[in-house]
């Protein structure tokens, strides 16, 4: 890494301040020390680069077991060391990896791939097509549990549903390997998303013997993590704070791949990453908050637009939430434009809606959001109405007052989010209490997955370029669907949108997609709160840092530090 000498404010500014912010109300400013010197980074010369990419995350890495990950920080971390069929390009299209070519008959319910010759793991053994159906097989069983079974189901694979009622087993799942280098996969309806879900981490290979040599350990360590991508985990436990990798010299594009490896750095707090990277020790870091105002204007800053939605999940199990006044109330006495504008002050919009602007477009090209328009009544901020619909849910269920625990997880964004929605909700619904928990993500998860929790504050990343990615996280019964929200003839559009009627008429499906958020919305089945862009500073000498908004969030394959 090229070392820096910075003429910072933020040097002396935060050196007295740093933990400042952490746990702060929001909107609350951080103190500053005008030094007279100017805020932009000046780079100089220090010493040879060593050629790392040093990146810092905001989250605990969940997992390395590519079927059991099911965040986008292990996403991200987990497509840089392995490859699966197809990845992306640097416009995130579907382009050849592990495959060297896709054949799809007529009707499209038979794809075949073949793998390259030149594909191996970094223990040495040939990549195969028995290591992409041992990787599908675990990704269906019941027994692994992965958050992401149903894509099984979403990629149209034969028997998926089936196996995953328990009805069949999962060796009768629509993938066979012919020979070492022939895959061919059964679909039960086209699936017009089917390349872009292969490149996604869920669908990648496990090297079959190797994973049965790990026992129970496997994806724990460097020693029992089997990398078949541009670089290879060299550092590496559960929880994590530094992970480290190598370039992976066996990779079959090794020579396309400049970086000597990547070091991932754990840091919660902004302000010290913000730190880290003044002093050289990071090349690219996340803003946040006042850091965003400070050095907006500096040229290494830069924000990428993603499709995370963060929203409220009312646990509709609990008393009163599963009134539709009272969550209807609730998402619309919080004031979403100062949150992006006060606390996040990186280019993160008011959701008042669920799919994000530019995920996905119908066969003419118009936008989805053109197609379902930009606002909600239920989902819109309005104290007055809040307090109306409010009234009206306490008199149905005959109280004058409600008492929610409120889960978030421990990110400094995250909590000063939730304190300010915390704040919002008992200053705007009177007789409302709010008390505020505080977690790891990998527990709040599983709180709210277990149905342990009130209202929580979580976020949805779209997995593909289709409205489908957020809108079946709802059906009856969905891993996602942390708020126990059952609708039958919501359920049946998505399974004809998947694997119906409606999956080979676009024009109708489209239709169907755009009702189905309405319905959401009608429902107050969520309470959206925005979608984010994530502003970075990035050391002007790294070059080639693609972004994504699907799926993995980046790709450092074609990274240069010059």
């Amino acid at each position: 890494m090229k070392k820096r000498i910075a003429a910072l404010v933020m040097i002396s500014a935060m050196a007295g301040s740093l933990f400042a912010g952490c746990g702060s109300s929001a909107g609350g400013e951080t103190e500053t020390v005008d030094t007279g010197e100017s805020s932009i980074i000046e780079e100089a010369q220090v010493g040879a680069a060593d050629n790392i990419l040093n990146f810092q995350i905001g989250v605990a890495i969940d997992t390395m077991d590519p079927q059991l990950a099911n965040d986008g920080t292990s996403f991200s971390l987990l497509s840089q060391c392995m490859e699966g069929l197809l990845t992306k390009d640097a416009d995130g299209n579907a382009i050849m990896a592990m495959a060297s070519s896709e054949e799809v008959s007529e009707d499209g319910l038979t794809i075949t791939f073949t793998l390259r010759d030149d594909v191996y793991w970094t223990n040495g053994d040939p990549v195969t097509a028995d290591d992409f159906v041992f990787g599908w097989q675990r990704l269906a069983s019941g027994d692994l549990a992965s958050d992401y079974q149903f894509f099984v189901e979403t990629a149209c694979l034969e028997n998926a549903t089936e196996i995953m009622a328990g009805e069949k087993d999962i060796t009768e799942l629509g993938v066979e390997a012919i020979d070492d280098k022939t895959l061919v996969c059964h679909l039960t309806s086209p699936c017009a998303i089917f390349d872009n879900l292969m490149t996604f981490p869920s669908f990648f290979p496990v090297d079959r013997s190797f994973y049965e040599d790990c026992g129970g350990n496997f994806a724990t360590s460097p020693e029992t993590i089997n990398c078949n991508g541009p670089f290879v985990i060299t550092s590496y436990e559960p929880a994590a704070v530094t992970i480290k990798a190598e370039k992976n010299d066996s990779y079959y594009d090794v020579d396309k791949v400049s970086l000597d490896g990547v070091e991932w750095q754990l840091m919660l707090d902004n302000q010290t990453a913000a730190m880290s990277y003044a002093s050289g020790d990071l090349d690219v870091v996340t803003l946040t908050g006042d850091l965003i105002e400070q050095y907006q204007d500096d040229p290494a800053f830069t924000t990428v637009a993603d499709s995370y939605l963060w929203y409220l999940s009312a646990n509709m199990d609990k008393k009163g939430l599963d009134n539709l006044h009272v969550r209807t109330a609730i998402a619309k006495a919080i004031n979403k434009e100062a949150i992006v504008s006060s606390i996040l002050k990186d280019g993160s919009t008011v959701a008042d809606f669920v799919i994000p602007n530019g995920l996905a477009v119908d066969a003419d090209g118009k936008d989805y959001r053109e197609s379902a328009g930009i606002s909600y009544p239920n989902f819109t901020y309005d104290v007055d109405s809040a307090k109306a619909e409010w009234a009206e849910g306490l008199k149905e269920l005959g109280v004058s007052e409600l008492e929610y625990d409120f889960v978030c997880e421990d990110s400094e964004t995250a909590q000063q989010v939730a304190q300010f929605i915390q704040n919002e909700l008992q200053t705007n619904l009177e007789g409302l209490k709010i008390n505020l928990t505080v977690e790891p993500k990998k527990a709040r998860l599983e709180d709210m997955r277990e149905g342990n929790y009130d209202i929580g504050l979580t976020r949805w990343g779209a997995d593909y370029a289709d409205p489908m990615t957020y809108l079946d996280m709802f059906i009856t019964d969905s891993a996602t669907n942390y708020m126990n929200w059952s609708n039958s003839e919501y359920d049946d559009v998505i399974l004809s949108a998947k694997y119906g009627e409606l999956a080979i008429d676009t024009a109708a499906r489209w239709d169907a997609l755009v009702n189905l958020e309405g319905e959401l919305a009608e429902d107050t089945v969520l309470m959206p709160m925005y979608h984010v862009s994530v502003a970075y500073m990035i050391n002007p000498s790294v070059k080639g840092i693609n972004f994504y908004n699907t799926g993995a969030n980046y790709s450092f394959k074609y990274v240069t530090i010059q």
